[in-house]
């Protein structure tokens, strides 16, 4: 490819929030030249969580309209990222992705943004994670590396507990920072960045149903312990 990108987001070739709300979002900051590189979409879930803490799509947009829309390049590739020939200096943002290979990672600059303060709060359900062992509630944008959920830093941001918040209330709050940081993450891709270990933090798995069955219980008990005043 030879036209010259501020970035390339990947994603799926289905209907998907965070892919919705990053694009408009770019849009919005004036990022007129995107490539969206979508892939098949195979993951089902095996199973739904008693709670739901990330937003659903409504308007089901299929995502080469809404690039149609937004006047942003899409290609739907059933090769992954081998056909995916940019410099390596273009921000890649991951929204949706099966495993992106080791080479590519390496060659270019992927950036993910973590619903977790890492290094503490790693792998899936991080948010609930956070809330059951008493952890920070937050949102890291970082370069995908080596590590899950580790490794050069662009931004750690915790995110304000209120008294009056609800689990759904916070959880949408830290998604929302999810996708600023995203797109912030693009103007300091030629920055120095912080490199945060892993360490001996544990990757999370999916939240059992045992566990998530006290989850309200842990919330109310987080909300008392860490809430602050609104300004």
């Amino acid at each position: 490819m030879n036209k010259k990108y501020d970035c390339v987001v990947l994603t799926y070739n289905v209907p998907h929030r965070k892919t919705y709300d990053t694009l408009c979002l770019l849009k919005a900051c004036g990022y007129s030249d995107v490539l969206v590189w979508a892939v098949p979409m195979h993951y089902k879930k095996k199973f739904r969580p008693k709670y739901e803490h990330r937003p659903e799509l409504v308007v089901k947009i299929a995502p080469e309209e809404l690039c149609r829309n937004l006047g942003y390049d899409y290609v739907l590739s059933e090769n992954g990222y081998g056909d995916l020939d940019i410099p390596a200096d273009t921000p890649v943002l991951v929204c949706g992705a099966g495993i992106i290979p080791d080479d590519f990672v390496k060659a270019h600059k992927v950036i993910n943004a973590h619903p977790g303060y890492i290094p503490l709060a790693r792998g899936l359900d991080a948010f609930k994670w956070a809330i059951v062992e008493d952890l920070p509630i937050g949102v890291t944008s970082h370069l995908i590396g080596d590590e899950v959920d580790a490794g050069y830093v662009f931004e750690r941001r915790e995110i304000p507990v209120y008294e009056n918040d609800t689990f759904h209330a916070l959880a949408q709050r830290v998604y929302e920072n999810e996708i600023q940081m995203l797109v912030d993450a693009i103007r300091h891709t030629g920055d120095e960045l912080t490199h945060i270990p892993a360490g001996e933090n544990e990757l999370h798995r999916r939240m059992p149903p045992e566990t998530e069955q006290n989850l309200m219980k842990s919330f109310d008990l987080y909300i008392q312990k860490h809430h602050t005043e609104k300004e």
